[in-house]
């Protein structure tokens, strides 16, 4: 009887024995795997933190590579809007008679200077030579171009007068028309003005010179006493961008 209970109670004890062996054994396992999901997660986040980071820098590159930009492109519109007013004012100066006191007190002595005081070119003649020049499209028209930085009014006009003749639609043709439109009011011919303002408005209107054209065409007829006119093309060329823009508005505030 007594071997019947020992034989009981190791048949009993063993399960219980394997059971917290099991336990035992299992609890560093699982204390191990949460450790691996911790580090796991820090992990993560760092590789996160540094993603930022280095998306943080090359926001700061970016922003630094653009302002930079932003810079240049300033300095490039100031430099084309300086030359633009000097050329502006050196042939207003020379069509206008204004050349009289302040000139003659600082005698220019350049070749530009000595081309503009030249005899009257002959258009005829300059536009004869322009035909027989052989020079491409582009050239004829820089040519014209340079003739009127020259100072050299009339066979500019000419030259210009001479590419249009060739080149009716030409790639510069828009351009041509502006510059003869700004000869011309420049000598105070205004009906003339008007014609080429308007030619460059009607005929060429994807022309990038148009915004300038329409300022310059509300200023003829103001000029011309047609304030209805010159208002409304003012207003049109003031509610664009650009030089023009600020020109037409400042013309307003002054005459309007």
């Amino acid at each position: 009887m007594l071997k019947h209970l020992i034989t009981v109670a190791l048949l009993v004890a063993v399960p219980v024995v394997e059971a917290q062996v099991r336990v035992v054994e299992s609890t560093p396992q699982s204390v191990r795997s949460g450790v691996n999901r911790q580090q796991e997660s820090i992990e993560q986040k760092t590789e996160s933190y540094d993603q930022i980071q280095s998306l943080k820098n090359e926001v700061s590159e970016l922003r630094s590579l653009l302002e930079e930009q932003g810079h240049e492109i300033s300095k490039l519109k100031q430099m084309q809007l300086d030359n633009y007013v000097d050329l502006d004012r050196r042939v207003s100066i020379l069509t206008t008679g204004g050349t009289s006191k302040a000139t003659e007190s600082h005698q220019d002595t350049t070749p530009a200077a000595a081309a503009a005081t030249s005899p009257a070119v002959d258009a005829s003649a300059m536009d004869s030579n322009i035909a027989d020049s052989g020079l491409s499209e582009a050239d004829e028209y820089k040519a014209a171009y340079d003739l009127l930085r020259q100072r050299q009014i009339d066979a500019s006009m000419a030259a210009f007068k001479g590419y249009l003749k060739k080149y009716p639609n030409g790639e510069f043709a828009g351009n041509s028309c502006y510059w003869l439109g700004e000869i011309f009011l420049l000598k105070n011919q205004l009906p003339q003005s008007r014609e080429w303002f308007s030619k460059l408005i009607d005929g060429f209107p994807a022309s990038n010179k148009v915004p300038d054209a329409k300022f310059k065409l509300g200023k003829v007829y103001h000029l011309m006493g047609d304030k209805v006119r010159a208002k409304a093309l003012l207003n049109e060329a003031a509610a664009g961008s650009g030089d023009s823009a600020r020109l037409a508005k400042q013309y307003l505030n002054e005459n309007f």
